[in-house]
């Protein structure tokens, strides 16, 4: 009896990752837009239910936009050599450069902050979906191709936002958020373009930022100190005084910040203030000495919230690990490593990528879901060398693809980006919320099993 086997017995191998970043670019590729220069795309198809009317879909961002989506295309040529793909980046960078943001810009969005204390705009200058975002994006580019005019856009970003600075006795601020999606990724970003250029004028703008920050520190019950970020309340989440903990809006990513200060100014300040933030972390963190997490927000009288737990890049172990990976670089603490281990274990004991939990929902996003695992288990094996974290790796690849759709000529994934609203589902195309990100984690992998170096984007680039 002749015998047939299903292609769902069949094991990924290793061109079959390359595939579906292939065909999720087809299927990107339907929702252009030629602009009168350069290229767009839309946010997501017409006929869904996506998210309107706000800054984080906006069309150069890296989170939903030309930045994030060129970026993609920017892996795939890294990836396949195909000059193709190279022209797809360089016609979404051309389309930035084209469009190029200005003071106004900042200005417009600080009298918003000025008027209306009611509402977060900060995070509309944030290394995700602000102008900084299009210098890191079209900084890439140039590494790839040695175009002078992308290194040149990416430092008159960094020198926009100098100027946009608002100056007073406490230092440089820019916003009403100081978390690293607002006014802390910036500093960030100055410094790198210090390190691109040697020009001071950032890293003193980035360190007078960092004053402003300093004094928003706090001792915290349990010991070391937390910081007071924006109001978390005004925010839509949480209950008043209550704070962020992990990376992307809490007070592990001012640890961060001050673990990049210290690596570029060498000042023993600011890896003071660091472990400062460690002894925080400690303090409320919830595991063992092989596996933490930490709750997803924390209230400095009434303690954290232990029943929230965040197990993404923005507000989970993912995160919180690039703090302690900076550390370890600088310093070579084996206690710094034993963390990033620890968090790393805390992810796998609760259940990722299998297992889908308040803090890990349908998302399918590079933020909160297995994109955005996914590249992180390529990190830590790359990194570390532990075959653990190269499986897990393998294993959320696979998961990636199973939870992908090709009924649409082309691949592309369905995810409830917006926890609060699980119903809407929508195939979303840009880096940080869908598609080209999700993509984007496959190429990575793709690029550890060939030994291709892929781009990184801005958690992953210092």
């Amino acid at each position: 009896m002749a015998k047939i086997i299903p292609y769902l017995f069949k094991e990924n191998e290793k061109k079959d990752y390359l595939d579906a970043a292939l065909e999720t670019a087809s299927w990107i590729s339907k929702y252009e837009v030629n602009e009168d220069v350069g290229k767009t795309w839309k946010a997501y198809p017409e006929n869904q239910n996506g998210v309107g009317g706000t800054f984080i879909l906006g069309k150069k961002n890296f989170y939903a936009g030309s930045s994030g989506i060129g970026f993609f295309f920017l892996r795939l040529y890294q990836a396949t050599g195909e000059k193709k793909w190279l022209e797809e980046a360089i016609e979404a960078a051309e389309y930035i450069l084209a469009n190029e943001t200005d003071i106004s810009f900042y200005r417009n969005i600080q009298e918003k902050i000025k008027k209306d204390k009611e509402h977060i705009y900060g995070w509309a200058f944030s290394y995700k979906v602000g102008p900084i975002c299009e210098g890191q994006f079209v900084y890439a580019l140039y590494e790839e191709t040695g175009i002078e005019k992308y290194r040149q856009f990416s430092i008159r970003q960094a020198d926009t936002f100098v100027e946009a600075a608002i100056k007073d006795k406490s230092g440089l601020h820019w916003s009403d958020t100081r978390d690293i999606v607002g006014d802390a990724g910036g500093i960030v970003y100055l410094i790198q373009v210090y390190k691109q250029t040697g020009n001071k004028k950032y890293l003193n703008a980035a360190i007078d930022a960092g004053r402003y920050i300093e004094a928003y520190g706090h001792p915290a019950k349990n010991g070391g100190v937390y910081y007071d970020l924006y109001d978390v309340y005004a925010a839509g989440e949480g209950e008043k005084g209550s704070v962020h903990v992990n990376f992307s809006h809490g007070s592990a990513g001012t640890g961060y910040l001050w673990a990049v200060l210290y690596e570029a100014t060498g000042d023993e300040k600011y890896l003071k203030l660091a472990k400062e933030v460690v002894m925080y972390l400690d303090g409320i963190a919830l595991g063992d000495d092989d596996a933490v997490v930490l709750p997803y927000q924390d209230h400095p009288e009434k303690g954290p919230d232990n029943s929230k737990i965040y197990l993404g890049m923005c507000g989970g172990p993912i995160g919180t690990t690039f703090f302690f990976k900076k550390l370890y670089e600088t310093t070579g603490d084996d206690d710094y490593l034993k963390w990033m281990n620890r968090l790393a274990h805390g992810l796998i004991k609760a259940g990722v990528p299998e297992k889908k939990s308040w803090g890990y929902w349908g998302s399918k996003c590079i933020c909160c879901g297995g994109p955005g695992a996914l590249e992180y288990f390529v990190m830590m094996y790359e990194f570390t060398k532990d075959d653990l974290y190269k499986a897990y790796a393998k294993k959320t690849a696979d998961i990636l693809i199973s939870e992908s759709n090709t009924e649409f000529n082309g691949r592309t994934w369905f995810g409830a980006w917006d926890r609060t609203a699980p119903d809407r589902v929508v195939s979303y195309l840009g880096f940080y919320i869908g598609a080209a990100g999700a993509a984007g984690s496959l190429l990575k992998y793709y690029g550890l099993l060939e030994n291709k170096k892929m781009a990184n984007f801005f958690e992953y680039y210092l």
